[in-house]
């Protein structure tokens, strides 16, 4: 891969590691809220995003990189099903049999 290419690649996938990044320390403000079950997790969570918010880089624990990953992979799949399945029309161009009807 030349120079070029790997500027385009890398330019490509900017978004994907900022959300990355920020799934990232969600996750990071998740595992520090404390509470036994979802309820008290819940409000703990909301004041530990600040925290977790603090530092700009994710944080290095294996399973807030893993949802900081997994976020990031699956909107960059989506945005690639979603471009394969993109439908080309033209706008103000009749489709079918009614543009050879008389």
């Amino acid at each position: 891969m030349n120079k070029k290419e790997w500027k385009r690649l890398v330019i490509i996938n900017i978004p994907y590691l900022v959300l990355s990044l920020v799934a990232s320390n969600l996750g990071e403000a998740w595992r520090l809220a404390e509470g036994s079950d979802i309820s008290t997790k819940l409000l703990s969570f909301f004041t530990t995003v600040g925290q977790a918010f603090v530092n700009p880089f994710p944080s290095l624990y294996p399973a807030d990189l893993a949802v900081g990953l997994v976020a990031g992979s699956f909107v960059r799949l989506a945005v690639y099903l979603k471009s394969k399945n993109a439908k080309k029309y033209r706008h103000n161009v009749e489709y079918g049999s009614a543009r050879w009807s008389a």
